[in-house]
């Protein structure tokens, strides 16, 4: 009988180890399995992707597109600015394991501080600023 408790218990450490694995790498798996669901989507914008080489199509499928940024809607338009800073956003998602939204967010968080600007307030850096209202 005190066999069955000991298996329990390793089958429960086990469980909870494989939990704590999936928690910790949820990004990591957010962002790989961005690309199972964008190729899933591209069936359904066949039409739109056919001979479609524009920057907004390479960049969806490429995985680049998420559910608070879908550029579904541009492919669909037919619209021909650049596209996103598909490399730049690639890089971060690579280097620092995280999914498309958050990598957009860091991007946009750097050239905010390159431009001047903080990040998390949006107000002007420069000294020489004059605003209104509390900061």
């Amino acid at each position: 009988m005190e066999y069955a408790f000991w298996a329990f218990v390793l089958l429960s450490v086990a469980a909870l180890w494989y939990i704590f694995g999936l928690f910790v790498g949820r990004s990591r798996l957010y962002m790989r399995l961005a690309r199972f669901r964008s190729q899933g989507r591209l069936a359904m914008l066949g039409e739109a992707l056919d001979g479609n080489n524009s920057a907004f199509a390479q960049d969806y499928r490429a995985g680049l597109s998420s559910r608070n940024f879908d550029i579904a809607i541009n492919i669909e338009d037919g619209d021909n600015r650049p596209g996103l800073d598909s490399d730049e956003v690639r890089r971060i998602m690579e280097a620092r394991g995280v999914s498309f939204d958050k990598a957009r967010l860091i991007r946009q968080q750097q050239l905010m501080q390159l431009h001047g600007i903080d990040p998390s307030t949006g107000m002007s850096l420069d000294p020489k600023a004059v605003t209104f209202g509390s900061r």
